[in-house]
């Protein structure tokens, strides 16, 4: 297979494993779970908002290459990049830099475990702006998820002291976990125009990524790129799993089930980072650990396997 086959096919084989919306949350759940310990590799770098432009601008340019694939998407009227850019604000740009500034002041525990109201955020986003009738699954579900987090890191959350950095981060985490569920909105409503994941992904992307450099560039900071070669490696891994493929993935789920049943990958991502830990890392399982990723994928169920 020569190499524009071999591209072809990537780009053929992609779209036809997204058609399983159990596949798609599985992917968004491990590969985030995977990202809270990456980010801490970022932060011995230059200034979290020089590495969210490096960032995004690696992720832009491949979203754009997809979408390039199979739709024309530079044919979309002002009206549509107006919600393009506050997604992309939202989402690739101030989301991440308050998860950047939370994770410098706070544990990477507090900042995951303030991001599981992601799912009642998205859930009173749904009901609010889309009119949305939500059962009582959704409900349920999402409080056994936020339980169940909350036993995970127990030991974690009980050692964490009230100094005013944790509060600190805690704040920003919770500011974070607002913009990111108001990007997920808009990309609900990108579903509504009938606009492409891809296109509209590749979008958001670009205009975060602007976003974050006039930031940047206004605080006079310094892009450079004399830095360790594991800060590099990361931040491939981050562009490329952690957002083309993550985002790619959570924002068709997002148009199929709706923000706030796919929004639960706030949830199953701690487990499954605490599952990579005790492989990788020989961490410690304990009772309440269990107990927690019982109540996770208890809640999972419910929401995801409820009837419509």
């Amino acid at each position: 297979m020569n190499t524009r086959r071999a591209y072809q096919h990537i780009f053929t084989v992609v779209p036809d494993l997204f058609a399983s919306n159990f596949f798609l949350f599985i992917l968004c759940a491990g590969i985030w779970g995977s990202t809270w310990a990456v980010i801490k590799y970022q932060l011995n770098g230059p200034d979290p908002l020089v590495s969210i432009v490096y960032r995004f601008a690696i992720s832009t340019l491949l979203m754009f290459l997809f979408a390039l694939q199979k739709y024309k998407p530079f044919q979309y009227a002002p009206k549509f990049h107006l919600v393009f850019f506050f997604q992309g604000a939202f989402n690739f740009s101030i989301n991440y830099i308050f998860t950047y500034w939370a994770e410098e002041h706070a544990p990477s525990a507090l900042v995951a475990t303030a991001f599981t109201l992601l799912v009642a955020y998205n859930i009173l986003g749904m009901k609010i702006f889309y009119k949305k009738a939500m059962g009582t699954h959704v409900y349920l579900g999402a409080l056994l998820g936020i339980i169940g987090v909350g036993f995970i890191f127990s030991n974690e959350l009980l050692q964490i002291k009230t100094r005013s950095s944790n509060i600190t981060g805690l704040g920003l985490a919770l500011i974070a976990t607002f913009f990111a569920s108001s990007g997920n909105l808009l990309s609900y409503k990108n579903h509504l125009n009938r606009v492409p994941v891809s296109v509209s992904s590749a979008w958001a992307m670009f205009y975060g990524m602007l976003v974050t450099l006039i930031l940047a560039l206004i605080q006079q900071k310094k892009f450079t790129f004399d830095y360790p070669s594991i800060y590099w490696i990361t931040l491939l891994y981050l562009a490329i799993f952690g957002t083309v493929i993550a985002f790619g993935a959570f924002f068709t789920l997002v148009g199929r089930v709706g923000a706030e049943r796919a929004g639960y990958t706030s949830i199953l991502s701690p487990v499954i980072a605490i599952i990579l830990s005790v492989i990788l890392e020989n961490m410690n399982v304990t009772s309440y650990m269990l107990i927690g990723i019982l109540f996770c994928l208890s809640g999972n169920i419910i929401t995801l396997s409820a009837k419509k």
